[in-house]
């Protein structure tokens, strides 16, 4: 990564890849034994009567027959009219390049698994890992590729012979100075199918002030996997929502938010000095956030600020559960695609099991969790299935609410009358290739309290077919 780059999104790809038994001859390169190979080089340097060859290693005349014989069936030995035995070209051949001992051509038949992606065809290994497409982009690949993988896996083998044989998937080592020679392929067999999740970074780069993906070699360079991720990004990312991230600022009295966001959009250069000032500074409370809740830096500052809430809550006591809620963002499609995504559902879940230790709270849970995920209608079952899935660590918890344009960009964590995490999610196609994510942590009575009235006012509206906007619980009550 970039030394002066500021990551914003965490994004985890998915590339379907197969796993083939591929079934190959090679033709391996090596040495002969001691005896054979000092007899060729006896005679690389002159050709010789048997008897004088004979003498010099003291064989006897069947010896000398038994070590002669097989070079001569092969043709890399001769006899000439006067009876010397001399090296033919096929014999001097086996001492071509800078080798002082002949190397000789040795055919091995071998079948092994190897896995392969199915936009690029790059060899990943041998193995095809666990891993799923659950909380990912999804990449495909194209029909006629899947009829036509086992033909394209060959091909892609015998074109990265070298690569795999310096990975050392074919028994060789990094070290080593070439691959043995591929002679053929006898067969190709497709064992499984499976997923090769790639893990994005995008990041604002401090010479260009450009966001963009953090480059990385192998597969996130290659055409076809950029070109398809571009696509699948531009389906998911949403449209413009400058106007509505201004509001949202008005709305909250968020008047710092000015110094990144105006209606001329966004000014890169002041972000990324302020979010490497930021990222210099350990305090939590009052802080602003820049990139998504799911990196690292900014889960651990804001998880700082709710745990100890939760420990001052958990000591003292409480007439009833204090409400806990994360609001999710409707602008784009990206939220929660990333392993980290599950960690935070985790910490959240177990936040929510809090329960008191002093007074009449005692033994009792101390919070009224929600996650409040929005949805375009209490029927949207692919949106409801999704969000069970993304957020499955913590699906107990999940609330639906018919999705507001209000607040569509914005992505909230509060502990009622305690703290606010707040993350604006701004949408700028033509600048980002995804959400561009700031905000931040308040624990200041009057802004936390603007936060919750924006949220329970929009929660209280009556959407069509005099419905109210907050559905519930995705989880129906047992009977």
């Amino acid at each position: 990564m970039e030394i002066n780059a500021v990551v914003l999104f965490e994004l985890d790809v998915v590339v379907p890849a197969q796993q083939f038994r591929i079934e190959y001859t090679l033709v391996d390169k090596g040495g002969l034994p001691v005896v054979p190979e000092f007899l060729l080089r006896l005679l690389k340097i002159s050709a010789l009567l048997p008897a004088e060859i004979a003498n010099y290693f003291g064989f006897t005349a069947q010896e000398l027959s038994f070590a002669i014989t097989p070079f001569l069936q092969t043709g890399e030995l001769k006899t000439r009219p006067d009876g010397r035995i001399e090296l033919t070209d096929k014999g001097r051949g086996l001492f071509a390049g800078s080798h002082e001992s002949p190397i000789v051509k040795r055919k091995e038949e071998r079948e092994q698994m190897f896995v392969f992606d199915l936009l690029a065809f790059t060899c990943l290994g041998k193995s095809l890992g666990d891993a799923h497409s659950k909380r990912c982009l999804e990449l495909q690949a194209p029909s006629d590729t899947l009829s036509e993988s086992g033909t394209k896996a060959v091909g892609a083998f015998m074109r990265q012979i070298y690569d795999i044989y310096r990975a050392g998937h074919l028994g060789g080592q990094a070290q080593d100075a070439g691959p043995p020679e591929l002679y053929k392929v006898a067969g190709v067999q497709k064992v499984r199918d499976g997923w090769e999740k790639i893990e994005e970074r995008v990041s604002l780069d401090a010479d260009s002030r450009q966001v963009r993906f953090v480059a990385k070699e192998g597969l996130r360079e290659n055409e076809i996997y950029m070109r398809q991720r571009t696509e699948q990004l531009s389906r998911l990312l949403g449209n413009e929502n400058l106007d509505q991230v201004l509001q949202l600022a008005d709305i909250l009295g968020d008047s710092d938010a000015y110094d990144f966001v105006s209606s001329n959009g966004m000014d890169l250069s002041v972000l990324y000095h302020s979010a490497s000032a930021v990222s210099q500074v350990k305090e939590s409370s009052g802080l602003r956030l820049f990139g998504s809740l799911q990196l690292q830096q900014n889960w651990d500052r804001v998880f700082s600020v709710l745990r100890k809430h939760q420990k001052v809550l958990q000591s003292g006591p409480q007439a009833a559960p204090i409400s806990l809620s994360w609001l999710a963002p409707a602008s784009h499609e990206l939220w929660g695609r990333s392993a980290r995504h599950a960690q935070i559902c985790s910490a959240f879940s177990e936040l929510s099991k809090t329960k008191g230790k002093g007074g009449g709270s005692d033994g009792k849970r101390i919070f009224d969790a929600k996650i409040l995920i929005p949805v375009s209608a209490s029927d949207d079952w692919p949106a409801i299935k999704r969000a069970k899935g993304d957020c499955d660590n913590a699906k107990l918890h999940l609330c639906g609410f018919v999705e507001s344009e209000k607040l569509a960009p914005l992505e909230a964590m509060v502990i009622h009358g305690q703290c606010a995490v707040v993350i604006y999610h701004l949408v700028l196609p033509t600048l980002s290739p995804v959400p561009i994510p700031f905000g931040f942590i308040t624990e200041d009575a009057a802004k936390i309290i603007n936060v919750e009235n924006l949220i329970n006012r929009t929660m209280g509206e009556y959407v069509t077919g005099n419905t109210q906007r907050y559905l519930g619980s995705f989880e129906r009550p047992s009977a």
